[in-house]
């Protein structure tokens, strides 16, 4: 019997990745609760393209956060050692490819430590809206 609060796994002996498709088709969605459905985008959009007034690096943020709490899968390292242009460059389906590294994550602090890693982010991004530009005199 399958819980009504869980995946139904097709293969629950297979400890097998899930494919790309599946996980880019999720971070669409996540990307479009989000933003309350202001950004639309599919699998070819680059991720540059996702930056507005209605989505900002916060949310990109919040989004990745999901994405790995969601399904227990994290972001490789790379990823932060990677020049933001050109992670900007990528699609989303190639942003998924390349970053995400589909083995279950078992650690059991998991969730909270990519929730703290976004609190950071969030912090952050509320100190340096505070402080906003420079006042100029003259």
């Amino acid at each position: 019997m399958t819980s009504r609060f869980s995946e139904p796994n097709p293969d629950p002996e297979s400890n097998l990745p899930l494919p790309v498709n599946f996980y880019v088709d999720s971070f669409i969605s996540i990307l479009h609760f989000i933003s309350d459905d202001l950004v639309q985008v599919d699998a070819s959009t680059q991720i540059g393209e996702l930056f507005c007034d209605e989505f900002d690096d916060v949310d990109f943020e919040l989004a990745m956060c999901c994405l790995e709490a969601t399904h227990r899968v994290a972001f490789a390292d790379e990823l932060w050692e990677t020049d933001a242009q050109e992670r900007e460059d990528l699609s989303i389906e190639e942003f998924i490819e390349r970053f995400v590294d589909p083995r279950e994550q078992r650690d059991p602090l998991f969730v909270t430590k990519r929730f703290l890693m976004f609190q950071e982010a969030l912090t952050k991004a509320l100190t340096e809206e505070q402080q906003g530009p420079p006042e100029t005199f003259g």
